[in-house]
């Protein structure tokens, strides 16, 4: 069996316990299923938006790609206004809570967080074959380090404010 599996089954059964016992015990599950959808569709834009880029591009010789940083910058602006859009039509069918529009807002700033923790790892896999090797050869203050043990600890911490406001029901 991998130890990761058996690190699943926990933290699912912990987090069942956790938010079944609260008063709404959905709103995790709600939050997340919009953050996918909305995902999903900023995905699509972003695709859409490049394809028609390159329909532009190979359809005349004058039309140059550009500055990359700024148009990335306008497609970013751009799919946040249409899915603006989609939520305010969608709220004439559904309800979005104050609560559920936070665990988004925490969904996204834990999965960039997870995502460079991510990032750090695997572009130095290469060098080095673990974390306790890295250490040994006593490079404590490379930042990929710090960013390998901190940012974790801050997503665990900030997992744990956020149970305990919303057992307080402070959201």
């Amino acid at each position: 069996m991998r130890v990761t599996y058996l690190f699943i089954g926990i933290a699912i059964l912990v987090l069942i316990v956790l938010l079944f016992r609260s008063e709404n015990k959905f709103q995790f599950a709600k939050a997340g299923v919009l953050f996918v959808f909305q995902l999903t569709f900023s995905t699509v834009n972003f695709l859409i938006f490049f394809f028609i880029t390159y329909l532009l591009m190979n359809d005349r010789k004058e039309v140059y790609l550009g500055n990359l940083f700024l148009l990335l910058a306008i497609f970013v602006i751009l799919s946040g206004i249409f899915l603006y859009w989609g939520m305010r039509v969608a709220e004439k069918f559904i309800k979005f809570s104050v609560t559920t529009l936070t665990l988004i807002e925490y969904y996204i700033q834990w999965s960039l967080i997870y995502v460079t923790v991510y990032q750090a790892i695997f572009s130095n896999i290469a060098r080095i074959k673990t974390i306790t090797q890295f250490i040994k050869v006593g490079n404590f203050l490379d930042p990929n380090l710090l960013v390998v043990i901190i940012l974790p600890s801050f997503i665990s911490t900030w997992i744990a404010v956020i149970l305990y406001k919303k057992h307080i029901k402070a959201i």
